[in-house]
C-alpha cells in the first residue's frame, strides 16, 4: 500500500492480471445429489409429466463453460444439456378414438394458422411416396 495524488480524496484500487481462458466440462450426474438429479434419474417411474405423457427419466446430464479474460475483456457462456429417455410403465387411463389415414394419391394440402385461418403454406403432391409400415420406410 501506498499514498498517491488524488482529486477526490476516494482510495483508487488498480489490479492487473494475465490473459486466460477456462474451459471446463462437467458429467452432472457424478453428483446428482448435490445438482438435485437423483430422483429424476430413477426410472422405475416417470418424472416431467409436463413435458410428455410419456414417463420420462433423466438418463445424462452435463455442463460446458468457458471463461476467457483478454485484451477485448472478459467473455463467459455456458450450456447445459439434459437427455431424456423412457422409463416406467405408461399408464393408459383413457379409450380414445383412433383414425388412421394413408394418403397415396395424388392430394393436395394447406397449412393454416389456427387463430386468424390464414393459410400459410400450400401445395399438391402429385406422385406421393408410399410408406412400407411394416418396414418403417417412406
Amino acid at each position: 500500500m501506498s499514498r498517491a495524488l488524488s482529486v477526490d480524496g476516494e482510495p483508487s484500487l488498480d489490479v492487473s492480471t494475465a490473459a486466460f481462458t477456462v474451459n471446463a466440462h462437467h458429467d452432472l450426474l457424478n453428483r446428482a445429489d448435490l445438482f438435485g438429479l437423483r430422483s429424476s434419474t430413477d426410472a422405475s417411474h416417470g418424472h416431467f409429466p409436463g413435458i410428455s405423457a410419456e414417463p420420462l427419466a433423466v438418463q445424462q446430464a452435463g455442463q460446458a463453460m468457458t471463461a476467457t479474460f483478454g485484451a477485448r475483456g472478459f467473455r463467459s457462456g455456458a450450456v447445459t444439456a439434459v437427455m431424456l429417455g423412457p422409463s416406467g410403465v405408461p399408464q393408459y387411463r383413457f379409450r380414445a378414438r383412433e383414425i388412421s389415414v394413408r394418403f397415396d394419391r395424388p392430394f393436395g394440402f394447406l397449412a393454416l394458422h389456427r387463430t386468424s385461418r390464414l393459410v400459410l403454406n400450400a401445395g399438391w403432391v402429385s406422385d406421393p411416396d408410399i410408406c412400407d409400415e411394416s418396414s418403417g420406410d417412406w
